[in-house]
């Protein structure tokens, strides 16, 4: 009497599969971890002009970093002429904060440029000084436009060797995504709409310890178009 057998590879394999599923998972939200610890120690919180302000009135801020000012050699002078993105950095407690600014040699300068006088988004004339306005001792540093790579995360923006984390981060989602089975509460192209957006913050988590664990049949999920327009809603 004929008998067959079953070799035991397809099962291993498929064991295999499971076990390399599952690192690749594991592996995505430790690297979520480490990107967090890297915003933490070398990213900068993207805030606004008025925080700074805010700051200042309150004596939480000694120094400002000035970035790409209208400066001359010897400091601002009323013969520097143009427009210029500045950048104000600040540390404000246990976390350094940027913020960005037009800054304009004269209002004549802003309306030939096109931009609009009743914005409050521009300083005329030294940016060192407007801010001494506010408060007298704070300590002005002036600095030029830095080289090299820089990249957000969640609201935060990180430069530097730390800027490839987010990067790194957002890659091993998409290739655990694409790779994955189908997964629950939302669909591929909703969990992918929701990390390319900075809900990846909360997106990226969700999806390594929710979503992943596979789709829940019957159960309806947030799909491709209306991920899109949470994403447009946010932005």
């Amino acid at each position: 009497m004929a008998t067959a057998t079953v070799a035991p590879g397809g099962v291993g394999a498929k064991r295999e599969g499971v076990n390399a599923w599952q690192v690749a998972r594991w592996l995505t939200l430790v690297l979520y971890a480490v990107t967090l610890l890297g915003v933490a120690v070398g990213g900068a919180r993207t805030a606004s002009v008025e925080d700074l302000q805010a700051a200042l009135q309150q004596g939480a801020v000694d120094q400002v970093r000035v970035v790409g000012a209208l400066d001359g050699p010897g400091g601002y002078s009323d013969a520097v002429q143009g427009v210029s993105t500045v950048r104000l950095e600040w540390q404000d407690g246990w976390h350094r904060s940027v913020a960005e600014i037009w800054q304009v040699s004269s209002l004549e300068e802003l309306r030939s440029q096109g931009f609009d006088e009743t914005s409050r988004d521009y300083i005329i004339g030294d940016v060192g000084e407007e801010l001494r306005r506010i408060a007298p001792g704070v300590e002005i540093v002036s600095a030029e436009w830095p080289n090299g790579v820089y990249g957000s995360f969640g609201g935060w923006e990180v430069r530097g060797a730390y800027a490839y984390l987010p990067m790194a981060l957002l890659v091993a989602c998409l290739i655990v995504l694409v790779n994955s089975p189908q997964p629950r509460l939302a669909t591929r192209w909703g969990w992918a709409w929701l990390m390319l957006s900075p809900t990846i913050l909360v997106a990226a988590p969700a999806y390594l310890i929710l979503g992943a664990r596979g789709q829940l049949p019957g159960r309806r999920r947030l799909n491709g178009i209306v991920a899109f327009l949470i994403v447009g809603l946010l932005l």
